[in-house]
């Protein structure tokens, strides 16, 4: 069986594994509101964007080790690989230190600001602890092993026993709430457990896929520690467009973090699928970048219509369907207006599509030229947010984003990927336009959202016509994208590279 179609099949494998993890995910969230309370599950919720930010201390280690390995795994320098791995490895361990002296930081002077109500000091702080442990744990036993299979163009491996790994966990976390009744601070200690186990997992297989990288004795390599700073630049901005919404909102209001993170999350599901897909084909795309391969911008297209028209599907099935979904979820009281649903739809197209820009960018090491337009995105996200949060809530805050990301950090990284690494005019606006027109009709169509006619619908209801809508608008997006690039897809299909 070739690499190509055992990827195939493993992105597949991931996909559906990861559709059963949003699944229990969905019910540990309800079991969480309902066992512990809204503000508990506030407090997770919360966390999982504090927590985010200790990658900081990071600082795009694994990006640039992932960019210099490139040359040495295309070479089949085993020596070289061996001491980037090695200091990837011991890098990694510092950083895990560090972030540890901040998590108990953070465990102690986060429940001061927190807007609780009935949640206790302590408890709000070692839950915090707990969780911010389960974050960290990884950079101490995984982080290392992952980059190294990712660039070997193992990602599918990756995403496969991640997948396996955390549907475990929380299958786990739901017994010990449901049937065990445990603690809260038990049902964490889990996931801290857990993550350990898929680190031991890792160390076999890079003794099985990576040629025997293992057992070479070599100097630890921190060259790529010089790109660093550049890559830093990136994760700084992208914290604060990506993490910051419900950190502003724990303090201004705690009462709306259930119901945004109820939305941004479901959303947040939607783009991971295209992530988890498009993750595959980086080391593909970087290795036709450093050989200089012709076919690089006809191979982009056709990976770019694919994110269209999966962009487009899930935009129209997120827009008719979420206020319904949130409704039997977790009840009427947490549904937000349509004004919110059509901005989280916008940002939800974007991120969609975007990251197939940031691979052919990253692919080329441009984290240098591109790091202003993440600096300018970031900043404006903020200082809006800060600002319409006051007037408009939830509705301001996913303004401030929309804009930012749209008028800040697509144009700049898109002329970067079209004009400086493929040689191309910038035509990304006209797809934008395709997909935003296609998903508008088809909207129309199905006759928007629902809010506002929540009697009659029930599970079964809305599984039917998420199905049929699914259908339909699968169908009508890849004929749209399809007759948009077919020049680019009939040369795919043709010469299969």
């Amino acid at each position: 069986m070739s690499k190509e179609i055992k990827r195939h099949i493993g992105i597949i494998c991931s996909l559906l594994m990861y559709f059963v993890y949003v699944i229990l995910l969905t019910i540990r969230t309800r079991l969480l509101i309902v066992g512990y309370g809204s503000e508990v599950n506030a407090v997770f919720q919360t966390s999982s964007q504090i927590f985010t930010y200790l990658i900081l201390f990071e600082s795009g280690m694994g990006a640039a080790y992932q960019f210099k390995l490139y040359e040495p795994v295309s070479n089949k320098d085993i020596q070289k690989i061996a001491g980037l791995f090695t200091g990837l490895k011991r890098s990694m361990q510092k950083i895990a230190l560090r972030m540890t002296a901040v998590l108990f930081a953070i465990a102690v002077i986060y429940p001061f600001i927190m807007n609780r109500v009935s949640l206790s000091f302590m408890k709000a702080g070692l839950i915090l602890f707990l969780l911010g442990l389960r974050f960290v744990i990884p950079y101490f036993v995984s982080i290392a092993s992952k980059t190294l299979l990712n660039v070997y163009d193992y990602k599918y491996v990756v995403d496969n026993v991640d997948s396996l790994g955390y549907i475990a966990i929380t299958s786990m976390e739901i017994f010990a709430i449901s049937l065990l009744q445990w603690s809260v601070y038990g049902v964490l200690l889990i996931g801290c457990i857990g993550n350990i186990v898929i680190g031991l997992v890792y160390v076999l297989f890079i003794r099985r896929f990576c040629a025997g990288v293992h057992k070479v004795e070599s100097v630890p390599d921190f060259e790529p520690e010089g790109m660093t700073k550049d890559i830093l630049f990136h994760q700084i901005t992208g914290l604060l467009n990506n993490n910051i919404d419900t950190i502003i909102l724990s303090v201004v209001n705690i009462a709306l973090v259930t119901p945004y993170h109820a939305y941004y999350s479901t959303m947040y599901y939607f783009q991971q699928v295209i992530n988890k897909i498009n993750e595959n084909y980086c080391t593909k795309i970087g290795m036709k970048i450093k050989q200089g391969d012709q076919n690089l911008y006809s191979y982009f297209q056709v990976l770019l219509a694919f994110h269209m028209a999966t962009a487009i599907s899930a935009v129209v099935i997120f827009v008719c369907n979420i206020n319904d979904f949130i409704y039997l979820w977790i009840g009427e009281e947490f549904l937000l207006s349509n004004c919110c649903v059509i901005l989280l739809a916008l940002y939800l197209m974007l991120r969609m599509t975007i990251n197939i820009i940031f691979i052919v960018r990253n692919g080329a090491g441009l984290y240098k030229e591109s790091k202003w337009f993440s600096f300018r995105e970031g900043i404006v996200n903020l200082a809006l947010s800060l600002i319409l949060v006051q007037f408009w809530g939830i509705e301001g805050i996913l303004f401030a984003t929309v804009l930012a990301t749209y008028m800040m950090l697509l144009p700049g990284n898109a002329r970067l990927a079209y004009n400086k690494v493929m040689g191309k005019r910038n035509t990304l606006w006209a797809d934008y336009l395709v997909m935003i027109i296609t998903a508008a009709c088809l909207i129309l169509g199905f006759g928007g959202s629902t809010i506002g006619e929540m009697g009659s619908i029930s599970w079964k209801i809305l599984l039917l016509r998420l199905i049929g809508q699914a259908l339909v608008s699968v169908v009508i997006a890849t004929m749209v994208v399809a007759i948009v690039k077919w020049k680019y897809i009939s040369q795919y299909l043709i010469k299969g590279k």
